[in-house]
């Protein structure tokens, strides 16, 4: 009887082990297929900036009377690596200004190409090695004194005003890999060169332009969004209807916060300054200002070892600067900034 028992246990016994082998060995010749899943990115609008829950006071007006803190305010911009991932690069630009409305004296309007300083701490990663003297940021004013060049009237959106530049050859990402002379990170904004050196920019491409539509503003829960004339880069003879050095612009929305307000005293007295934080966000496809067949830099004044490249891309390129896949085509960008007046 337990000689049966037993026979009856090791029939059984190998029939699961003979189970769990075929299954094993079907499991294995099965291709495994993984499928990547990226995170879904929330729409721009709802995470604008930060602190856009901060509504803004009734009858806030910033206007002629306040400055922009250029040294507490910044320029930033992130692009997915590739586009092949949720690996983010990120840089910022070094000279960006308001721009008035009004008539305003040239010494006044900072952000222009001007001469390094001695002991500026601001490396500028961009620059050619062959030139040291280009190692450090152009000196251009560091705060714009009243009158304020972006105005906003929180009971009166007719009123409010902006314009807005960036110089796109000072964009830093602080990687020498990316911003040193001749990597891809100069070609993510178009940087148009005049000559082989890499020293001297193309200055009438090199500037990019944000302008709010007048009439167009409009209040999105605590915040704003506007439409906004964006300028990017500059067209090629090549484009059908289009001028050799034609500025390329599409309307785009704009995302606009208030930050929030305080007073500083001096000395515990009444006497203090008052300041002031907006934000603003928005994307564009870099495809949309930038000709991605361009492979070859055309160079105004080449030497004669690239004149042939040169011209070929003179022939052939859309658009100015060369395109760079190492970022995504989407890029983001975000820009906070201080202001602030003086009590009297």
């Amino acid at each position: 009887m337990k000689s049966t028992i037993m026979k009856h246990s090791k029939t059984i016994l190998l029939g699961v082990l003979a189970i769990g082998i075929s299954a094993f060995w079907q499991s294995c010749k099965k291709e495994t297929k993984v499928e990547t899943k990226y995170v879904q990115d929330p729409l721009i609008e709802s995470v604008i900036v930060p602190n856009s829950e901060i509504a803004v006071p009734v009858n806030f007006v910033l206007d002629t009377s306040f400055n922009n803190e250029k040294s507490h305010s910044n320029v930033n911009w992130k692009s997915r690596y590739f586009d092949f991932s949720d690996t983010w690069l990120t840089g910022r630009f070094g000279e960006f200004h308001f721009v008035p409305d009004f008539p305003v004296m040239p010494n006044k309007l900072g952000g222009l190409h001007c001469p390094p300083s001695k002991g500026v701490a601001l490396k500028n990663l961009n620059f050619n090695e062959k030139f040291p003297s280009t190692q450090f940021w152009s000196a251009g004013p560091n705060t714009q004194s009243p009158p304020c060049y972006f105005r906003f009237n929180g009971s009166d959106l007719s009123k409010n005003y902006l314009k807005f530049y960036v110089l796109t050859s000072t964009f830093c990402t602080s990687e020498p890999g990316r911003d040193g002379y001749i990597q891809c990170g100069q070609n993510y904004m178009g940087t148009q060169w005049m000559d082989s050196t890499r020293q001297v920019v193309d200055p009438t491409v090199d500037t990019a332009w944000l302008e709010a539509i007048p009439g167009s503003w409009k209040q999105q829960g605590n915040g704003y969004v506007v439409n906004c004339n964006f300028t990017f880069n500059h067209y090629l003879h090549n484009t059908a209807g289009k001028a050799d050095g034609d500025p390329i612009s599409k309307v785009i929305p704009v995302y606009v916060t208030y930050n929030g307000s305080f007073d500083f005293l001096t000395n515990g007295g009444p006497a203090g300054t008052l300041r002031c934080g907006f934000s603003a966000s928005f994307s564009f496809n870099r495809s949309d200002f930038m000709d991605k067949t361009a492979t070859k830099l055309y160079l105004k004044k080449p030497t004669t070892a690239e004149k042939a490249n040169s011209d070929l891309a003179f022939n052939t390129n859309k658009t100015y600067g060369t395109w760079s896949g190492s970022v995504a085509d989407l890029m983001y960008v975000n820009a906070n900034m201080v202001f602030s007046k003086p009590h009297q």
